[in-house]
């Protein structure tokens, strides 16, 4: 059996794999007894010891030979350690070559660093000794003994002067002598400050400077005058030392039963007293002293920059304050909150007394207390306002001018500071944008609210009413903005002024202007069906008065003004929807004017008189027709063209007059025959169906080619009927058609 089918048999036999295992001790099996097992233990060997000796003989050439290397390679290791002996001891000699050396030159640079440090010694002592001596013959004179105590400092800090005993009491003289000039020069620092005098606060730093101390000088002193001055804030803030003083000096002077009232009100006193004596004097006496600190230092350029001393001090100092009055009672944050203005003041009259460019007002530290103000301010704004609508009623006067008052006490309280100005007229715009707003909720949208028949209904008169109030209170606002305009800021004039823009009669007016314009239209509607414009009779020496649609007219007019534009008092409002009636009365009789079919000599006359007294009909709602402009120019110029024949009209079109050239030829087809029919008719439209388009297309291009295409259709028919001549009227049309165009492409 081969070596191999050996071991494969024992390691895959039951009893003899328990013992191939080195983790696990084999476990005898109960099967068998020890006589067996061991009789199998001795066959498993005596099959290993044959397997080995089959091959021992199969290899036993390559095993002598193996071994007769085994002897080669413990010869050449005997070689290669004596050689490693001899390596070693080779490595010993050079170690020693090398070492004896090295050491010498160590201890030779050991004693040339000892000679060189004892002949610094000697130099930096003689020195010493010199400075000394020159120190010693200098009195009076701070500055140059500064320069000599700091070389002398820097001598001595360089080395170990500990046992050397020539300079015992020099070293123990000079830093007394450093530590008595630091001293007076400090307290020298703290008088100057305390007397303003320049002169000797410039010595000080010149001592600093020498004694290159200048930087930590200014630390200390400048966080010195800080800590008094929080001492000073935490005094005045201490509500108890306030309670106190109140009691003091309100003692046998409260009644009874007031006691509380009084206690109260006293404390409110003093403690404004407080606060305004804390700014007045300790902050403006420190800040004093801050500010000469760094005009002083800025003089000195030589010592250093140090540009930012006063900046970095009242930034601390805003806060210091802020924290002391976060750390103030209830009572006080209170009184601080609901008079912010006056703290706001102290600031700002602090900082126009110091006049100092590095001093500016830092809001950041009072955020939470301005903060505080605006919102009860915006709170109290608001409340007169809501208050007086809270029945759905029209405020009356009393209640507006209580909300003015209102608006007018939180403009004033802002004066001295513009941020403050702005966000209190901010909080005002809001208030008008709530008084706008009740208001227009409680305007009426029925359908009764425009009708100009009856009698004003009370969904009218409310409208006009709350109209009425709103332009009340927009004027009392504007009255208190212009008797405080030089003194409030621009922009908060302007924020609101701009929330005053949308409060405005104007929309109600608008309503009633409609309503009078379309009356106006039907009443202009009947011109046509006057019997006067087309009598055949010459009105020479005729004495004529105006048509009947002319006195209705005028008569409706009246009676609008009077009855229902007379509900409103915003005259501005008032007289801008007047100027737009009339505007579109004059128009619109233009119009009609222009396109009367048929009409003879006696009706121009009588349009000439009716033109004449639209104006008198016009009158009630605006006295000087003037203010129209243009189309008070249109009216007298439609005035002068009823008296001029075809060709004087296309002259004076020519020459500049105002009309627009599609209204002047309409009014020409007038002249024309019974074949040269009217644009309007041309389309087959009535005279209602015209006006619509003429609202709808205002344009004079559009108006101009509607006129030619009746022109073109007058042409054809001349042409298809062979008609010998075209209407008198015709040449001039085209001729005005061809200047409307070309004026329109200048």
């Amino acid at each position: 059996m081969e070596a191999k089918d050996v071991c494969v048999e024992i390691e895959n036999d039951e009893f003899y794999s328990k013992f191939l295992d080195e983790s696990v001790k084999p476990i005898i099996s109960d099967s068998l007894s020890v006589t067996d097992q061991v009789n199998r233990l001795t066959l498993g060997i005596e099959k290993l010891s044959k397997s080995l000796e089959k091959q021992v003989l199969a290899k036993h050439n390559d095993l002598l030979t193996q071994a007769s290397h085994i002897s080669d390679l413990e010869v050449t290791l005997e070689s290669v350690q004596a050689q490693v002996q001899g390596l070693l001891r080779g490595a010993e000699k050079l170690k020693e070559r090398v070492h004896t050396p090295y050491y010498a030159l160590e201890n030779q640079t050991m004693m040339l660093e000892r000679v060189q440090t004892t002949c610094n010694l000697l130099r930096h002592s003689s020195k010493i000794l010199s400075l000394w001596n020159k120190l010693q013959g200098i009195k009076d004179n701070p500055s140059k003994e500064a320069i000599i105590l700091y070389e002398l400092h820097e001598l001595i800090g360089d080395y170990d002067f500990e046992g050397i005993d020539l300079l015992d009491e020099v070293l123990k003289s000079v830093q007394l002598r450093r530590t008595t000039l630091l001293t007076n020069s400090t307290e020298l620092l703290q008088s100057s400050l305390l007397n303003g005098d320049k002169t000797k606060l410039l010595q000080c730093f010149k001592v600093f400077h020498n004694l290159q101390c200048t930087e930590e000088q200014i630390k200390k002193t400048v966080n010195t005058i800080l800590s008094d001055l929080k001492k000073e804030i935490t005094v005045a803030l201490n509500v108890q030392m306030v309670s106190i003083e109140v009691k003091k000096s309100s003692s046998g002077r409260i009644a009874p039963g007031k006691a509380n009232i009084m206690n109260a009100q006293d404390f409110k006193i003093k403690l404004w007293d407080n606060i305004e004596k804390l700014f007045k004097v300790d902050i403006y006496n420190c800040c004093t002293k801050v500010i000469m600190l760094q005009n002083v230092v800025n003089e000195l350029h030589a010592i250093g920059n140090f540009r930012n001393i006063a900046k970095s001090f009242w930034s601390d100092l805003c806060l210091v304050f802020s924290s002391e009055l976060e750390k103030s009672p209830l009572t006080v944050s209170q009184s601080v909150e609901i008079d912010y203005p006056k703290l706001l003041k102290c600031f700002n009259d602090l900082l126009s007394r110091l006049k100092s460019k590095d001093l500016e007002m830092n809001r950041t530290c009072l955020t939470k207390w301005e903060n505080s103000f605006l919102s009860k301010s915006l709170g109290k704004l608001l409340e007169p306002v809501r208050s007086m609508w809270h029945l759905s009623q029209v405020p009356n006067m009393d209640q507006i001018d209580n909300a003015i008052r209102v608006i007018a006490e939180a403009l004033s309280i802002s004066l001295g500071d513009k941020q403050l100005s702005i966000s209190l007229a901010n909080s005002v715009a809001k208030s008008i944008k709530q008084m706008n707003v009740e208001a227009e909720q409680r305007l009426s949208l029925d359908s009764d609210v425009a009708q100009i028949v009856e009698p004003p209904t009370s969904s009218q008169q409310k409208n006009a009413d709350l109209c009425n109030a709103l332009y009340y209170f927009s004027s009392q606002i504007k009255r208190v903005l212009n008797n405080m305009s030089s003194i409030l800021p621009q922009e908060s004039i302007q924020i609101v002024q701009n929330s005053l823009k949308d409060i405005s009669s104007m929309p109600v007016l608008q309503l009633f202007a409609e309503s009078i314009k379309n009356s106006l239209y039907i009443i202009l509607m009947t011109m046509h069906d006057e019997p006067d414009l087309i009598r055949a009779d010459d009105p020479a020496g005729k004495s004529l008065s105006c048509s009947p649609y002319m006195k209705e007219l005028q008569q409706f007019v009246s009676r609008c003004k009077d009855i229902y534009l007379s509900m409103f008092t915003e005259k501005s409002a008032l007289n801008e929807c007047c100027i737009n009636i009339t505007r579109s009365c004059v128009e619109r009789f233009t119009q009609h004017i222009c396109n009367v079919r048929p009409l003879s000599k006696f009706g121009r006359v009588k349009l000439q008189i009716d033109c004449k007294h639209l104006e008198t009909a016009l009158s009630p709602l605006v006295h000087d027709l003037t203010e129209l402009g243009d189309q008070y120019r249109q009216l007298k110029a439609l005035n002068l063209l009823l008296e001029k024949t075809p060709q004087e009209i296309a002259k004076s079109q020519t020459e500049g007059a105002c009309l627009p050239y599609s209204m002047v030829m309409m009014f020409l087809f007038s002249h024309g025959g019974h074949q040269l029919l009217a644009p309007h008719t041309c389309a087959g439209w009535n005279i209602q169906k015209l006006m619509q388009w003429l609202d709808t297309h205002k344009n004079e291009r559009d108006r101009l080619e509607f006129v030619a295409g009746a022109l073109q259709r007058y042409q054809n028919h001349v042409r298809q009927n062979q008609i010998a001549t075209y209407d008198e009227v015709y040449p001039v049309l085209l001729q005005l058609l061809e200047d409307g165009r070309k004026s329109l492409k200048k």
